[in-house]
């Protein structure tokens, strides 16, 4: 075929070589151009690379590895093959964002103001920390609420599950993922064959869905930020005692926690700021210039209020009780409050939804970086991803409750399992979904594209068939009565709907569900709010023209887009009783103790003792000296609650999403990292450890200081306990039990204390976790190499802060570093 086309190419007319070396001068420039561009996106990378090596002082930094990208703001170019669909019609498809509270219903509305003054507190926890009971409510109240739902329709939902089946779970949760997949695969073939966007139908659209969807996403995470903290002990659910007598052990717990824990540490980026998931969401805020702007011209953060730039009475309701619903069971899902429940909301959060393969998409269609959506496509992957490790965080602990508490304690587990998974599962995420669209020929002939109708669809429910027959018989004596109405449902006029010589019973029943969407003439369970209803009253556009029944059947219909049920109680109905805050009463009697009973109050906010004169230092130089305490003899029994407590002093970070996608959160993440085992020192070229730490060889292998504490208890011939209480119950009144409950108060208040957590945690490496005479209590050598470079791994992270700190010229935050560090030096000597 070669061989043929040259003659032929040189056979051509002076005419078509002219125009022939024209094209090829044309595509030479072109490729010239080409590389040049690239040369030049190539060096402004390797540029903007080396800029962001350097610190920066700013909360948004761009990630050396991916280049700001410049947005384009022009509507894609139309494939050729794609049939047109009117500007109008297909935008009426997509809900109007920008009026989603003015459209919602009064109680809804109402909702979300509290919502977001929730959201708010939770976001600022420590300044808030008498909001848990309300969240507890709140959280309690949105177990009703999605239970009582999923319960009239239980075989499309975890729910079919009815007892607990490992192959059960799998297929079930395989089956999800393959329908997600297989509509993603059909939403490609109607893309192929033409079909519009069905996410953004335009560039403006996506950008407001991505600022009203912000709220969802800084919190992304927080559904496990209480999951593992000194409180963990036995389930509160579960009886106090094993099977075979025993009572209070709470190891199972713990290591199912520290599994379902690893899934927010990479959700936080695992201590490196550029792979925080909402640090890359709000520098995509901030590169579309969404939301409320601060002075320096960056977008607000989420702790702040109105950081979307809308009053209290606006946004997405259902975007805000999503919110709040993650902040609420990550608060509360230690193994005191709501353990099972939180575990079961991982597994479904982490499942991969279809909504955001189309998202990540039609961003990139749109010249929109999507790169925060497109990392939750693979990092959640059902194989080795966040959800494979929910799943095995949810099978370790229902095969380790039926093995030591027994099947039935594991069938009330299993239920609340449920209830977790439901709660994610039953609120949507984000300002709006996909719209599946048809092709469709209109009465004119012409090809068109509209919303595809739902499955079983066609069959119209008692309330739509009562409705029909009232419009079919009101059609002949309204003919030309709405011709000056130029108001559209869906595609058409009243007056073309309702020509009586092409009006049949689908065609009615495609009318009123059409008429269902319009808003504010039909507000969904709310006749006396809707229009259509008021315009059938005295004083409306219509009255007289129904008389009263058939005004009823409005009503009823009405009624019926949104019945209400009666949800609550439902979640204590399904689960069973269920243990109340208040129930629980302090009698302790030591400042240790009452901290112990409730970890969330701040007893004593006062703080720790200033510095004198002759023991100011500088901070860069505590780090890097040696330890305090060199003796070789230690009562181990005595220092044993500090051992424990410390490892509680950055617990409380993570429990502020927004805050803590930040360098002092990055930092304090790589701090307890390190407390767990898992190691500090992340690399930025590191990538994410999935399942790979989640077996139990490797898990066994992964101690952390409590882990060692556990060892230590061990050879000194101490019964563990995970129950902090039994421990404050037992540490006697004196310098030890006061040291513990301020260490306590810190840890309740993390940002404010920040700097002197920091220096405490210095003087517990060099003081106490370095100490040989405790090293050498351990009695294999693994633990004492473990400990060793645990303290090796947090110097370095508090050197490196700190480090980072001064260069800034934060005199303040310097100043309570050295205070923390010491006035816990001047503890530890006193009592070692």
């Amino acid at each position: 075929m070669i061989s043929a086309a040259i003659p032929s190419f040189f056979s051509l007319d002076s005419s078509r070589q002219s125009y022939l070396h024209s094209a090829v001068l044309l595509m030479v420039l072109g490729v010239v151009t080409f590389i040049a561009r690239l040369v030049k996106e190539t060096h402004r990378g390797r540029v903007v690379s080396r800029q962001n090596e350097k610190k920066s002082d700013h909360r948004i930094e761009q990630s050396p590895r991916r280049p700001d990208t410049k947005l384009d703001t022009s509507n894609p170019k139309a494939k050729s093959n794609r049939i047109p669909s009117p500007d109008k019609p297909y935008l009426d498809a997509f809900p109007d964002l920008s009026r989603s509270a003015d459209l919602a219903s009064e109680k809804d509305r109402g909702r979300m103001k509290k919502d977001k003054e929730l959201y708010w507190k939770l976001q600022n926890l420590e300044n808030h920390r008498d909001v848990v009971p309300e969240a507890c409510t709140r959280l309690v109240e949105l177990f009703d609420q999605t239970l009582s739902e999923s319960l009239r329709n239980p075989s499309d939902t975890i729910l079919s599950i009815p007892s607990y089946d490992p192959s059960d779970l799998r297929n079930f949760l395989h089956g999800s993922h393959r329908s997600a997949a297989k509509r993603y695969e059909a939403y490609l073939g109607r893309r192929k064959a033409g079909g519009p966007r069905e996410m953004f139908p335009t560039k403006e659209y996506a950008l407001e869905w991505l600022r009203l969807a912000g709220v969802v996403k800084y919190v992304d995470g927080g559904w496990l930020g209480g999951i593992l903290g000194v409180g963990n002990g036995r389930a509160s659910c579960l009886p106090d005692t094993d099977m075979d007598g025993q009572g209070q052990g709470g190891s199972l717990e713990r290591i199912v926690a520290k599994m379902a824990w690893q899934v927010i540490s990479e959700e936080f980026g695992d201590g490196d700021l550029q792979k925080n998931h909402i640090y890359l969401y709000e520098k995509l805020l901030n590169d579309i210039k969404a939301g409320a702007l601060q002075y320096n011209g960056s977008t607000s953060p989420g702790y702040m209020k109105g950081f979307d730039g809308l009053n209290d009475d606006q946004g997405v309701p259902r975007c805000w009780e999503a919110a709040v619903a993650q902040q609420c069971i990550g608060l509360l899902a230690s193994t005191k409050e709501f353990f099972p429940e939180a575990l079961g909301f991982n597994m479904a959060y982490e499942s991969l939804p279809y909504h955001l393969l189309v998202t990540a998409r039609e961003l990139q269609e749109l010249k929109i970086d999507n790169y925060y959506f497109a990392i939750h496509v693979t990092i959640d992957n059902a194989d080795s991803g966040h959800s494979a490790m929910a799943r095995m965080a949810v099978e370790r602990y229902l095969e380790g409750v039926r093995a030591r508490n027994g099947e039935e304690a594991m069938k009330n587990v299993w239920k609340r399992v449920q209830t977790g998974y439901i709660l994610a599962e039953g609120l949507p995420t984000t300002p709006s979904g996909p719209v599946e669209f048809e092709p469709v020929k209109s009465p004119e002939g012409k090809m068109y594209r509209q919303p595809r109708k739902p499955p079983g669809g066609d069959v119209p429910t008692p309330a739509e068939s009562r409705l029909v027959e009232v419009i079919m018989r009101k059609a002949n004596a309204a003919e030309k009565m709405h011709c000056t109405s130029r108001m559209k449902i869906g595609l058409y006029t009243v007056e073309k709907w309702l020509d009586p010589s092409a009006l049949t019973e689908e065609k009615t029943l495609s009318f009123i569900r059409a008429l269902a969407a319009k808003r504010p003439f039909v507000i969904p369970g709310e006749p006396e709010k809707s229009r259509f209803v008021r315009d059938l009253e005295w004083g409306g556009k219509m009255f007289g023209a129904f008389t009263g029944s058939e005004s009823d059947v409005v009503k009823a219909w009405i009624i019926s887009l949104q019945p209400k049920i009666k949800s609550e109680g439902t979640y204590e109905k399904f689960v069973g009783p269920v243990k109340s805050r208040s129930d629980k009463i302090n009698t302790s009697n030591t400042a240790f103790a009452q901290r112990a009973e409730d970890l969330w109050a701040v007893h004593n906010s006062s703080p720790i003792p200033p510095l004198t004169l002759n023991s100011k230092r500088s901070a860069l130089d505590l780090p890097s000296g040696p330890s305090f305490t060199q003796a070789t003899s230690v009562d181990y029994r005595t220092i044993r609650p500090i051992w424990y407590i410390s490892t509680s002093l950055f617990e409380c970070f993570p429990l502020q999403p927004s805050r803590f996608a930040t360098p002092l959160g990055m930092a304090s993440l790589r701090l307890i990292r390190s407390l767990l085992g898992f190691g500090a020192l992340h690399l930025p070229e590191d990538i994410c450890a999935g399942t790979d730490d989640l077996g139990l060889e490797r898990q066994n292998d992964m101690s952390g200081l409590w882990e060692l504490g556990e060892n230590l208890d061990l050879s000194c011939q101490i019964k563990s306990s995970n129950d902090i209480k039994l421990l404050a119950q037992n540490t006697p009144k004196g310098r030890v039990n006061d040291f513990c409950a301020k260490l306590l108060d810190l840890r309740a208040r993390p940002y404010v204390n920040a700097a002197s957590i920091f220096g405490v945690c210095l003087a517990l490496c060099k003081g106490l976790q370095s100490n040989e005479g405790i090293v050498g209590m351990l009695e294999e050598e693994k633990d004492r190499t473990t400990l060793r470079r645990i303290v090796d791994e947090q110097i370095a992270t508090i050197l490196e802060f700190t480090a980072y700190q001064v260069e800034r010229k934060e005199v303040e935050w310097e100043e309570g570093f050295v205070q923390g560090f010491m006035w816990a030096k001047q503890e530890l000597l006193a009592v070692l």
